[in-house]
């Protein structure tokens, strides 16, 4: 698995089941679970063009503000069906 982001043990863990995803913006996946601008919007602005599985790999370190932005993308595809 040498292309694309290489996850940490740690980012795997935070991604789970969305590890087919980790190469995509942390804006891009959010909108493609179902997510609206709003919801990119509540990403800390220079995370938005992160690629989740950078993110992964920092919120497995600590970041709060990169485990922030994986929970809003995961809970993204909820809220969409909450709605429908």
């Amino acid at each position: 698995m040498s292309d694309g982001i290489e996850l940490t043990r740690g980012g795997q863990k935070k991604l789970g089941s969305l590890v087919n995803i980790k190469d995509l913006t942390i804006a891009e996946a959010i909108r493609e679970r179902g997510g609206a601008q709003s919801q990119v919007a509540q990403v800390r602005t220079d995370y938005q063009n992160f690629k989740v599985g950078e993110l992964a790999n920092l919120a497995a370190e600590g970041d709060p503000d990169a485990e922030t932005a994986i929970k809003i993308m995961k809970q993204a595809k909820k809220k969409r069906e909450k709605y429908e």
